[in-house]
């Protein structure tokens, strides 16, 4: 009888063990993703960002250049299947020149005004072209 006793102690402290979950605040799904990218934080008067991401096959240099002839920016090799890092520049009217020293890879170049708060990811495709002419505003 004393053994059932303890046992039946057990077996409570088991059921309730048991049935403990975690806090559903710690593992929440609704919170947003906290993230390193410039694009998720609040923008107030800052300049103009860049970026390229290559998802194609070749080496490509990158530059930003002014409308009087300024590199802004300027990233050279950057290879296949990467990101580079955020870059800011002044705004104003800029060229985005993208260069590869491939052949039967053509050079791109967009013309795009840039005013602060905007960002501008330059994703190449796997055919080596440029498919993103839009930038965002931050």
């Amino acid at each position: 009888m004393k053994n059932l006793l303890k046992q039946a102690h057990i077996a409570c402290l088991m059921l309730m063990l048991s049935g403990c979950t975690s806090d559903s605040t710690l593992n929440d799904d609704s919170s947003p993703e906290v993230t390193d990218s410039p694009l998720n934080e609040p923008c107030f008067d800052q300049d103009p960002i860049t970026r390229v991401i290559n998802n194609g096959t070749v080496t490509f240099d990158f530059k930003v250049i002014d409308d009087q002839g300024n590199v802004l920016v300027d990233i050279p090799n950057i290879p296949a299947s990467t990101t580079t890092s955020w870059a800011n520049f002044e705004q104003g009217e800029v060229l985005f020149s993208l260069n590869s020293n491939q052949t039967m890879v053509s050079d791109d170049k967009v013309v795009l005004q840039m005013d602060t708060c905007m960002a501008y990811e330059i994703e190449i495709d796997a055919n080596n072209e440029i498919v993103s002419y839009i930038p965002i505003i931050l």
